[in-house]
């Protein structure tokens, strides 16, 4: 064949290549530009016989942005339910009790609404079918706070005119235990109102605690101590109602007023014991009760200045009170009462600008608290902290080509002030992040960060409090802020139906606030031990923890699975204590049109922190969900086969106090519960406005054994 004649032929294959395909390319280009809007939720788009799928996992701007499928919504009454069907990193979500928490030892978790810190009236009211995306950030960055360590910004579409009623109740058929929440909305041009009741009930009856502790007395002998709970009741009860206003033009501002007020008691927690020393035995009763009340309001405005600038102002002020008696009747018996409130006043001031080669952020945060404690009975003691903070952030975020960047730098100046004790801890949080993507499926990235976490409440009071016969814990107003020093590598690869990254981190803690064991003797000659917490060595953290979701039918059936290997190195005034641990967690979930069914497992968590090593109980379940029309129905069946859980087992390894303790629950062994949900709303969607949200902090500062 003539060559002219050849490259004539392969010229016009190309031609008629092109024109077949182009009609695919068109559409195709503007379904990938609308999903880098954000504007359409849906994981797929059909073009005639051919259905081109995009990646519903992505690393974008610093954050793992998962885009809820249509069948995770339709199966998802609450913003509860639609979290633990996205599987995200660490996070465990429990739909029963309504938590969402993270490994004890890996830090704090904060989730937020359209970037506004949202509660679990929030979550349950949440309307699934209007989000468009969830981000999940690890290391969020100095512009969120100073105690955060995991952030999910849940993004939705605001509802324009119309209204949203609802119920969604929880009971559990094996045991006592129930949680509801009733909510309405209604919105009408650019206002907004809502308003939001939740109650929560439980009796469990078949808790109990076992405790082996050996005592090493100044004579070099050990003293052994066996408690056991016989029988156990702890009886609790909470309402909580909040009203809410909104005010919102969409191009320029957003104001939301928020007032609220719960109610949370107690009225019985009691346990027969049976203390076994010596040879001898003994049974006797620890009786305790707890009343809390707290009421708040939140204010939070927003004002776009220009297309690129916009300034938010938070305020923000709560008071909580609590009532707190405890009763040990054992061969030494004590009683207290103590009565605690707080006044809280938050503001905060965040500016922003987006300039073209980064993003320019920076705030100023104030807060003032005062508690009060008294303790009468067996301990007598007055104890009033006032605590003042100031935090200010600045912070950059850019990309430069296949790079994207991040600097930021927070400090703080806290101030406490206990009777004739006062102290200032300055507190410093500087971030770097830097991610690398070569091409679209491949992303490296590169995390240091130092934050500062000063003490609790409960640790800086100088109060005694008597824990047994043998026991005896004392705050220390001297504590030094906590210093974290984290780094981080992170690989990741992507494909439409897979997600999968590596983490390796290592954590250092120095001079870091651990709990201190003393022997002591008291004027009578009765030997005694002291639990404290002072400033010691260090506490050091390396994992390796890899995380992969795959799609084995797209929309249709996922897989999850998290796992990784801990080592932890702790070294106290006079300890060193290591421990390793490989810890996982595994899913599936199956859409079969209005039915769906997930199962999870994991293997616990362990970790050691100071000189106590803890292991949590295996946590499984299976769920089915059925939704028909505006209501829903699920059924949560949780530990399977198992009458009796060991929810925790823990070792205490001190040279003076060596205990092994476990808590079982038998109340959540076979546990199965029922979850009735109803929604009914009317109205277009708009896409929400992007806040910053405020702080809320429920710390009384009291002792509580």
């Amino acid at each position: 064949m003539p060559l002219s004649l050849y490259l004539c032929m392969k010229k016009a294959k190309m031609k008629n290549l092109v024109l077949l395909i182009l009609p695919f390319v068109v559409p195709l280009s503007a379904f990938a530009q609308s999903m880098d809007n954000d504007s359409v939720p849906a994981d797929s788009v059909a073009l005639s016989e051919i259905v081109v799928r995009s990646s519903r996992v992505n690393n974008k701007d610093g954050a793992l942005r998962v885009i809820p499928t249509k069948e995770q919504r339709e199966a998802s009454a609450t913003g509860y339910s639609l979290l633990s069907k996205l599987a995200l990193p660490y996070v465990k979500v429990n739909e029963v009790t309504k938590e969402i928490t993270v490994p004890p030892n890996l830090g704090q978790i904060q989730v937020r609404i359209n970037d506004v810190v949202a509660d679990r009236s929030d979550l349950m009211a949440l309307d699934v079918k209007s989000v468009k995306y969830v981000d999940y950030i690890k290391n969020p960055g100095v512009r969120y706070g100073k105690d955060v360590d995991f952030v999910i910004n849940i993004v939705v579409r605001r509802p324009d005119n119309g209204y949203a009623v609802g119920a969604d109740v929880m009971q559990t058929l094996t045991s006592m235990r129930s949680s509801g929440d009733v909510f309405a909305k209604y919105n009408v041009g650019k206002s907004g109102f809502g308003l939001n009741y939740s109650f929560g009930y439980s009796d469990m009856n078949k808790q109990r605690y076992e405790e082996t502790d050996r005592y090493l007395m100044p004579d070099n002998s050990f003293y052994t101590v066996e408690r056991r709970d016989v029988d156990s009741r702890k009886k609790s009860l909470s309402h909580g109602l909040r009203l809410q206003y909104n005010l919102v033009d969409s191009a320029r501002y957003v104001l939301q007023a928020t007032v609220d007020g719960s109610i949370s008691r107690v009225p019985d927690n009691s346990r027969r014991r049976t203390l076994s020393y010596a040879e001898a035995e003994e049974t006797f009763m620890i009786n305790s009760s707890d009343d809390t009340k707290s009421a708040g309001f939140e204010l939070y405005f927003n004002y776009n200045l220009t297309d690129r600038q916009n300034l938010t102002a938070n305020m923000s002020g709560s008071y909580t009170s609590s009532d707190y008696d405890y009763n040990y009747g054992g061969s030494s018996p004590y009683a207290y009462k103590s009565r605690g409130d707080k006044n809280l006043l938050y503001g905060e001031l965040i500016y922003e600008n987006r300039l073209r080669p980064f993003t320019f952020s920076s705030g100023l945060e104030l807060i003032r608290a005062c508690s009060n404690t008294g303790y009468e009975g067996s301990v007598d003691a007055d104890n009033s902290i006032f605590r003042s903070d100031v935090y200010a952030f600045a912070q950059i975020k850019g990309q430069l080509s296949s790079f994207s960047y991040m600097l930021g730098m927070g400090a703080s100046n806290l101030h406490y002030r206990q009777a004739a004790q006062k102290f200032d801890y300055w507190l410093w949080r500087p971030q770097l992040q830097v991610d690398y993507s070569p091409w679209n499926a491949f992303k490296v990235g590169y995390n240091i960060e130092m934050t500062c976490k000063p003490p609790r409440l409960e640790y800086l009071g100088d109060v005694a409090v008597r824990n047994n016969e043998m026991e005896i814990t004392v705050g220390n107003p001297m504590l030094r802020a906590n210093k974290v020093i984290e780094q981080s590598l992170t690989c990741s690869y992507q494909l439409p139906s897979l997600y999968t990254e590596i983490m390796t981190c290592y954590r250092m803690s120095p001079d870091c606030s651990m709990s201190k064991i003393d022997r002591m003797v008291d004027d009578d000659g009765k030997t005694y031990f002291l639990f404290t917490r002072t400033n010691q060595h260090h506490v050091n953290l390396f994992y390796v923890n890899n995380y992969t979701r795959y799609d084995v039918l797209p929309g249709r059936l996922s897989l999850m699975f998290n796992g990784g290997l801990f080592r932890c190195f702790n070294s106290g005034d006079d300890y060193t204590h290591c421990s390793s641990a490989f810890n996982w967690s595994a899913s599936a979930d199956l859409y079969l049109g209005r039915l769906s069914l997930s199962a999870y497992l994991d293997n616990g968590w362990n970790f050691l922190e100071g000189e106590s090593k803890v292991r949590q109980a295996y946590a499984y379940y299976l769920s089915a969900s059925y939704r028909f029309g505006d209501f829903s129905v699920s059924l949560y069946w949780q530990h399977c086969f198992q009458n009796d859980v060991r929810m925790m087992q823990g070792e205490l390894l001190n040279r003076y106090v060596h205990k092994n303790q476990q808590m079982f629950d038998g109340d959540a062994g076979n546990m199965v519960s029922i979850n009735l949900s109803w929604r009914l709303s009317k109205g277009r969607k708009r896409d929400g406005i992007k806040a910053k949200g405020v702080s809320r902090d429920n710390e009384t500062g009291i002792i509580r054994n």
